[in-house]
Parts: structure tokens; sequence; C-alpha cells
């Protein structure tokens, strides 16, 4: 690769990071590809553990495992089953927040879908009511193989039940 590509190679991705890592990059609407397909989902938490790994208390490495079941309609019949677990990456105790890395695996007619993305939260806290964040899928297995997309999760009012809109494309 010559200097010259080099160059402009590095400056292109300086340009990326700046703007995808400013706050107005995260309040753009995130628009689906043409035949992109919207499935909606209601996850009911059905089991929830916390996995104390390190000094006690929250920090990096702590764990929260979930089991929810997947249904079409809030409260119908059950579909599928939802496996999460997040992770603190970073803890910040000045700021009174951590960070976690989260993987969903959703066993649902058809296939699998897997599911990964980043969240902040205060310290040691669950989301709350009203709490929201979107996730990529990183793909999926029989009608799901080769999928991509986004999920966006609401929590409900109950304080258990998410809102699941994935949009998915191949």
């Amino acid at each position: 690769m010559t200097r010259l590509a080099r160059g402009v190679l590095m400056i292109g991705a300086s340009v990326a990071l700046v703007v995808f890592s400013s706050p107005v990059a995260h309040a753009v609407s995130m628009a689906a590809p043409k035949g992109a397909t919207t499935l909606v989902l209601f996850a009911e938490n059905r089991g929830i553990a916390r996995l104390d790994n390190n000094a006690q208390g929250p920090s990096n490495g702590d764990l929260v495992h979930r089991e929810l079941a997947l249904s079409r309609t809030l409260g119908g019949d059950v579909i599928g089953v939802s496996y999460s677990q997040s992770e603190i990456v970073a803890y910040n105790p000045e700021a009174k927040t951590d960070i976690r890395r989260v993987d969903v695996e959703d066993s649902l007619p058809g296939g699998w879908l897997f599911i990964r993305g980043m969240t902040k939260l205060p310290i040691g806290s669950l989301p709350q009511a009203g709490w929201t964040d979107t996730y990529a899928v990183i793909g999926g297995t029989g009608i799901y193989a080769g999928v991509h997309g986004y999920e966006r999760l609401t929590l409900l009012a109950d304080g258990k039940t998410f809102k699941v809109v994935l949009t998915l494309w191949h």
C-alpha cells in the first residue's frame, strides 16, 4: 500500500471514529434497508441470576443471566425463549455508572438469533421501567442464517416484560 493510500485510509478511519462516536450519531434514526422485516415480540422475565465474580459488590467481570419467555403478544402464548448474559466491562465509581457487554440468544420457531450490544446503567442496577436500548443482530441459524439487523428493547411498566422490536434483513 502506498504512503498516500495509507494516509487516505487513516483520515477516513479517523473521520468515521469521530462521526460514529459523537452524541449526534446516536440521535440519528437507524434506517433499515429496503426489504427489511420487522418482528415485534414480548419477552417476559422468567429467571434472573447475578454472579459476583470478583470483590464483593459491583465490579468488572460481574454477570447477570436472564431467561425470558418470548411471545407475539403481551401475555400471549410462548413461542420461544431468550437467554441473555451481561458482563460489567467498565466500571466508573466517580460517574456512578457501569458499562456492560450484552449477549442475547433467541430460540424462535425456525432457528436461533444472536444479538450483541453494550449498555450503560447506574452501578449495580438492573434496567427499570421505561429503559430502552438498541443492540446489533449479528447472525442466526435455520431460517435466520445470514441475517443482520438490530433489536430495540423497551422495558414495560410491569418491570419484567420487554417489548422487543427486531428489524432484520439478509
